[in-house]
């Protein structure tokens, strides 16, 4: 019954719509979905490495830097609503991870970001950097249907589906190219990789401005060196946290 009011619902807001369409990702953010990547019987990518005393595994990783960064945003700004995928580790799917994040309520005229942190790897052992995934400008996605919230189906009712894809496109640059500036300020020894568009799940499938930031290679002695130092993770965590701060 709930699921057939809100698709009702829905139909009659996208019906009248507004004069006016107003960009819903244009609000200041008011909740931030962090997602590390992988975990439980998913470790992601692994290297074993002499100084770090046997194999690491990216999930690990992902989940150390995600919790750092999850402290420092708590910490810094806590009037926002920090929601983690996985805060342990366990496996979460893919389709479990966007559906807690496009089931997240927002507040009036507020929106949200996700950002999928991730460790990467190459069969060239030269291969190093960070670099920020973003969807690819041509994928059009679903933004509402009957699981999407009632308190956010306001916020998207002005506009069309074509227009809600337009409009978060240019907001997932906006971010990405935030994400990628703010690092490559912040993180002076680690190669910047840039921007890239991806067909990526969580990137088509969280409905929101997202970003998957691949923090450095496991399989690059330099980037892997620095990945297995506590010190560096906290680095990194901060560096995250300003690239988000920029975006609220």
């Amino acid at each position: 019954m709930k699921r057939l009011f809100s698709v009702c619902l829905l139909l009659g807001f996208l019906a009248c719509g507004l004069a006016a369409a107003t960009d819903p990702f244009s609000y200041p953010v008011g909740t931030v979905i962090l997602d590390a990547g992988h975990g439980g019987h998913d470790p992601g990518a692994s290297y074993a490495w002499s100084f770090t005393g046997g194999t690491i595994y990216e999930r690990d990783l992902n989940l150390d830097i995600t919790r750092r960064l999850a402290a420092l945003l708590s910490v810094s700004h806590p009037e926002l609503n920090i929601v983690q995928t996985r805060a342990d580790d366990t496996y979460v799917s893919l389709d479990q991870r966007c559906s807690i994040a496009y089931t997240t309520p927002l507040k009036s005229l507020q929106s949200s970001l996700f950002v999928s942190i991730h460790v990467n790897s190459a069969q060239s052992p030269d291969a190093k950097g960070f670099e920020i995934l973003t969807k690819r400008q041509e994928k059009r996605v679903v933004l509402l249907d009957d699981q999407t919230p009632l308190e956010n189906l306001v916020l998207f009712s002005s506009s069309s589906l074509t227009g809600l894809n337009r409009m978060l496109n240019h907001r997932n640059l906006i971010v990405a190219s935030t994400f990628a500036q703010t690092l490559s300020e912040q993180l002076i020894t680690t190669a910047n990789r840039g921007v890239k568009e991806r067909d990526l799940y969580v990137l088509n499938a969280s409905r929101m401005p997202s970003v998957l930031v691949e923090v450095g290679f496991i399989t690059n002695e330099e980037d892997a060196r620095n990945l297995s130092s506590p010190q560096f993770r906290q680095h990194l965590a901060q560096a995250l946290s300003l690239a988000i701060e920029k975006c609220l």
